[in-house]
């Protein structure tokens, strides 16, 4: 496996997602500076300039390693055992944040009930909920299908 093309794509990600991450601090600065109230607190633009700047951070160090061991990252992607532990280290990731979500919808449907089909945060919780839930199953049935997919052929 050639590295070339992980690194250059790493390298595209990260200097998109820098160059939007410092856009809008910037941006978030200057409204700040200069009062410019285009949000009710503009502080929120500042705070989400933090996300893209945190995987281009991510994908820094990322290529910091392919750098330092290229052989290692190789290895990393190609062999199978390392993959399923990393596929399934991803599941339960996925299913801590599900229980999270959870917990948070539930948390604040209980502790401020008047909310409930009102607000904007409610609805939020409640779809991305949805969302996370309805996209497992679609994913699971995609994997089963392309599983039985190469049973068949093998047969």
């Amino acid at each position: 496996m050639n590295t070339d093309k992980v690194v250059r794509e790493s390298k595209t990600i990260m200097l998109v997602t820098l160059v939007i991450g410092v856009a809008l601090l910037a941006t978030g600065i200057i409204f700040k500076l200069l009062e410019i109230n285009l949000l009710p607190n503009n502080m929120a633009i500042i705070g989400l300039s933090l996300i893209p700047l945190s995987v281009a951070l991510a994908y820094y160090v990322k290529l910091l390693g392919i750098k330092k061991s290229p052989q290692k990252f190789i290895i990393n992607e190609i062999d199978e055992r390392l993959v399923a532990l990393k596929n399934e280290a991803d599941a339960k990731a996925f299913k801590i944040v599900q229980g999270a979500l959870f917990l948070t919808y539930m948390g604040y449907t209980l502790m401020i009930p008047k909310d409930v089909f009102e607000t904007v945060g409610w609805w939020l919780l409640m779809i991305l909920l949805l969302i996370s839930f309805i996209s497992q199953a679609i994913l699971t049935m995609n994997v089963m299908i392309k599983e039985n997919s190469k049973d068949k052929e093998e047969e």
